[in-house]
């Protein structure tokens, strides 16, 4: 298990050792995409009137529609700034942003089918695999009500067993299922690698993106988990420590009925948000580039320029002969 595990903590240790030397630049390309939701945020808090009127309706559907393509243009713009430090290249704000209209909508279009698919067949699999356990916490929660009627302290004991029993089988089946979802983003984000580092035409891309997401499958399943549950602890993380902890003072001071005070709040939750979000794209950078290694040969091909290299090695001289 320990052998197994191993590559994917590394890989997880490598972003955020990544995500901690580039910090500055990963930061500045979130909070370009984040400028505009707090201000959309600020104007809404301040004017919550907007939403009433049709114009502050559209406005929101507007940025509910670009929300998609920002998105994938942001995971893009830091996937290509990890793929430069990787080479050991300084990351300049202009070579991450550098994403072209047409590759933007056609990553979009992929991504859009690509989330469509995976969506489904993780719905399948939980089908399959979660319906039986509700099916067994109904029984036992109907056990409970036939238990709650009776009388004597071995009933009340067995009922509250029975509680506790549910309410963790819940909460763990909520977890996973919140776990699944962020490794089906992960996933997504792993399926775009091949637009956004190098190149590639579109075909070629595409064509790319397929054969890596199969290509050791399990392995990449057990990566996406991973760095969902530990991007899910950052994201909670940061987000109370940034969005509670921070606007506190000011809440003090001014009190929780001050639009300042309120909009400093959502700005500050926002903030934390986006802070934790340069890990994930980060690790699917890093997974993609050691599996296109590992796929071109890339290691055996160093490892077999280093033994044809070596002095220790080789072929006696003709004078020694």
């Amino acid at each position: 298990m320990r052998d197994t595990l191993q590559p994917t903590l590394d890989l997880l240790d490598d972003g955020l050792r990544l995500y901690r030397r580039e910090f500055p630049r990963f930061a500045l390309i979130i909070a370009l995409g984040a400028l505009p939701m707090i201000a959309l945020t600020l104007l809404i808090i301040r004017r919550p009137d907007l939403l009433a009127s049709g114009g502050g309706l559209v406005t929101i559907l507007l940025v509910a529609l670009i929300s998609m393509p920002l998105s994938v243009y942001l995971m893009g713009a830091i996937s290509r700034a990890a793929a430069t430090a990787l080479r050991g290249e300084s990351v300049t704000l202009r070579e991450a942003l550098a994403i072209r209209p047409l590759r933007l909508v056609g990553m979009g279009c992929y991504g859009g089918v690509f989330l469509t698919i995976t969506n489904l067949a993780v719905s399948i699999m939980s089908m399959v695999c979660f319906c039986p356990l509700y099916a067994v916490m109904g029984a036992a929660a109907g056990s409970m009500a036939g238990l709650a009627s009776g009388s004597g302290q071995a009933s009340a004991a067995l009922v509250g067993l029975l509680g506790v029993i549910i309410v963790v089988a819940f909460v763990l089946l909520y977890g996973f299922s919140l776990v699944l979802s962020g490794a089906t983003y992960g996933s997504l984000i792993f399926s775009l690698q091949p637009f956004v580092q190098g190149k590639l035409r579109m075909g070629a891309a595409l064509r790319r993106s397929i054969d890596m997401t199969f290509y050791r499958f399990g392995a990449n399943l057990l990566a996406y988990m991973c760095a969902s549950l530990i991007f899910g602890a950052l994201a909670i993380g940061s987000t109370l420590a940034i969005g509670v902890l921070v606007p506190l003072p000011l809440i003090f001071l001014l009190g929780s009925e001050s639009p300042i005070a309120q909009g400093f709040s959502a700005a500050a939750l926002l903030v934390g948000l986006t802070l934790a979000l340069p890990p994930l794209p980060i690790w699917m950078a890093v997974l993609y580039v050691r599996r296109s290694a590992e796929r071109d040969g890339d290691d055996l091909a160093a490892r077999i320029a280093a033994f044809a290299g070596s002095d220790s090695i080789g072929y006696p001289d003709q004078d020694d002969i």
